[in-house]
């Protein structure tokens, strides 16, 4: 498994999501948080500098299984950990499994799976499922369609291309037509296994779970259904953002997750 590891303080692991690498991550958010946190920032199995089993073994509990594979080979007890889309899938199933690795957890775009989720389009299923996407299909669908979200998008893309020229970042931006399949097969099964809806109503540690208003993706309904089946989430939703919204708010974002780490209310409420 490809990682890489930034700033200092208490471990904060970075699962992306799908047809996404350690590069797809917006290097200003990843500033801001490398001010506060070590940053865990890797490829899941098949992506980027990744390899992968011969035979089909991606689904989400075993990705769950990979991270947290890595957080023991770091050496790390117990970790916070912040998944995005597919990746919020995956730290839903690291927290079922897993849960003594996990301090507090963050969701972001996340949904609860089993056929309980809002579905997303079938014009934005179809542009989900082709090989290749143009950057106008790339930011309609994780920036909003509008001036205001175009623009973040171009500002997005500018700070990645400049990080990936001064080395900040890595350069594996590809992922395989094999993975992209494997990871859309994971999906599927995603949607029709109701285990994760049922377990998580169980999960211990203090969890915020985010996302942007206008997310095409995983609609912001989803985000509320998993916050309310966990007890005691925080949950937030960003204005006039879509599944980027992590990107396009970054440093309201990173401030709402340090107020979040740092806070001591979720524990307590949970004693």
């Amino acid at each position: 498994m490809a990682y890489y590891i930034k700033g200092s303080g208490k471990p904060l692991v970075m699962i992306n999501g799908f047809r996404f690498t350690t590069a797809s991550w917006d290097p200003a958010l990843l500033a801001v948080l490398e001010k506060h946190y070590q940053l865990i920032v890797f490829d899941n199995r098949g992506s980027g500098l990744s390899s992968d089993t011969e035979k089909n073994e991606t689904t989400m509990p075993q990705m769950a299984d990979d991270v947290a594979g890595l957080i023991q080979a770091l050496g790390l007890k117990k970790v916070h950990v912040l998944g995005w889309s597919m990746g919020s899938r995956i730290a839903q199933r690291l927290a079922i499994q897993h849960p003594q690795l996990i301090d507090k957890l963050v969701l972001c775009a996340t949904d609860p799976g089993g056929g309980y989720a809002v579905p997303m389009t079938e014009e934005v299923h179809k542009l989900t499922n082709l090989l290749k996407l143009t950057k106008e299909e790339q930011s309609y669908l994780i920036f909003p369609n509008t001036p205001q979200g175009r623009l973040a998008y171009a500002k997005h893309e500018e700070r990645s291309k400049k990080a990936i020229e001064d080395g900040s970042i890595p350069t594996d931006l590809s992922t395989s037509t094999q993975t992209i399949e494997r990871q859309e097969r994971a999906r599927e099964l995603w949607d029709q296994d109701k285990t994760t809806y049922e377990a998580i109503k169980n999960i211990q540690m203090p969890v915020l779970v985010t996302d942007g208003m206008e997310d095409l993706l995983n609609p912001p309904e989803n985000a509320r259904m998993v916050a309310c089946r966990i007890p005691f989430a925080w949950s937030a939703y960003f204005k006039f953002t879509g599944h980027a919204f992590l990107f396009q708010e970054y440093q309201r974002f990173a401030d709402l997750v340090h107020l979040f780490l740092e806070s001591e209310n979720g524990a307590a409420e949970k004693q």
